[in-house]
């Protein structure tokens, strides 16, 4: 049997027990394979290790696992190894630079995530040369493949005219189809500006469904407006 037969097939076997919650074998049968050289294999031990499931956390053999599979041009990969060096986890310093790199080569594969993680360093200058022009491109090509967090950055650059012309209609439009997705941020956002009456004029009712909304996940100011938007309504049944 050829070893990357071989390999193929432990990682399979890893992947029943996994599927199956036995962790402990899938992470002793995923090593034989990675050590074969098999990519998924090598990719899962390094979620493994990131996440600490059935084992112990450790960022520094997620770090290994997943570079190994990144030297074989694994996507999923090059994104964890740019959140890893972006956030600084493990003995790994926070590395801007380091995370932009990886999520360039992950975005270039059309990785949502990693392009909309990268906008976000165009965005706010970390790592890289600020852009607010690639931060818009790269954001909307993670919309367009779906990715909420996306549209709703699109849609935050569409409000404040960052990067491209102010559009207060567009960014309703984005924020609803976050909101519409459950994301708190847009519920919050959208809801402030039905109830500013950025819309052409105020709508209280919508905006207090979306507060509600955001303020359910646990979004404090969302709460807080909920609060306010309670007293105006008291208020106007008064009247």
């Amino acid at each position: 049997m050829l070893a990357h037969e071989e390999a193929q097939i432990n990682f399979d076997k890893g992947a029943n027990a996994f599927y199956a919650k036995d962790f402990e074998k899938a992470h002793s049968v995923w090593e034989r394979a990675a050590q074969d050289n098999n990519v998924e294999a090598c990719y899962n031990l390094g979620l493994m290790y990131a996440n600490g499931t059935g084992i112990e956390r450790c960022y520094d053999k997620a770090h290994y696992y997943f570079s190994k599979a990144a030297d074989e041009e694994h996507t999923e990969a090059e994104y964890s190894l740019g959140v890893l060096h972006n956030m600084g986890y493990g003995n790994l310093e926070e590395d801007p630079a380091e995370a932009a790199y990886w999520y360039h080569r992950a975005a270039e594969k059309n990785h949502p995530q990693a392009q909309c993680n990268l906008a976000s360093l165009y965005e706010s200058g970390q790592g890289v040369t600020r852009d607010y022009l690639r931060a818009v491109e790269l954001y909307s090509r993670a919309a367009e493949l779906g990715y909420v967090v996306a549209i709703f950055n699109l849609g935050v650059l569409c409000e404040n005219g960052t990067g491209l012309e102010k559009d207060i209609k567009r960014a309703i439009t984005l924020y609803t189809i976050a909101s519409d997705a459950g994301l708190s941020p847009a519920q919050y956002n959208l809801g402030v500006l039905y109830a500013t009456g950025a819309t052409g004029s105020a709508d209280i009712e919508k905006a207090y469904d979306l507060f509600s909304k955001a303020a359910d996940q646990g979004h404090e100011l969302a709460k807080e407006n909920l609060e306010t938007l309670k007293e105006v309504i008291s208020d106007l049944e008064k009247e």
